[in-house]
């Protein structure tokens, strides 16, 4: 059954839509609901690997199965399972997303005549 939903503009620019007056559902994933598919083992080696990620320096989800795949980290027990139920309930690292943004080189500031400019300035503060 297909079922178009009327989505509704705001004031400020946001769409929403009012469930209140409509027999629908909202599905929500929380980190609780998305948590209880896992038993409380796997959901304390999730977070250990979790933290393991941050703590090596937050290297990719791939890069990070490769280094525990290849036992590049001595005596690590995290599995490559552990770190794909890391993601899996907590989200990728943040990290690992931030690292992926470089920063573009700005332009060079050039100053031609550094006497006036140090003159005008001069006689701004008196």
């Amino acid at each position: 059954m297909v079922r178009t939903v009327c989505l509704n503009l705001q004031k400020k620019g946001l769409f929403f839509s009012d469930v209140k007056c409509e027999n629908a559902h909202v599905i929500v994933h929380t980190v609780d609901s998305i948590k209880n598919k896992y038993t409380v083992k796997e959901y304390s080696e999730a977070h250990k690997a979790w933290s393991i990620q941050d703590t090596i320096g937050h290297p990719t989800t791939k890069g990070y199965i490769r280094y525990v795949e290849n036992n590049m980290l001595p005596n690590c027990p995290i599995t490559k399972a552990n770190i794909i139920h890391a993601e899996d309930i907590l989200g990728p690292s943040l990290g690992s997303l931030k690292r992926k943004t470089t920063r573009t080189k700005p332009s060079r500031v050039i100053i031609k005549n550094i006497q006036q400019i140090a003159h005008r300035n001069a006689q701004k503060i008196w």
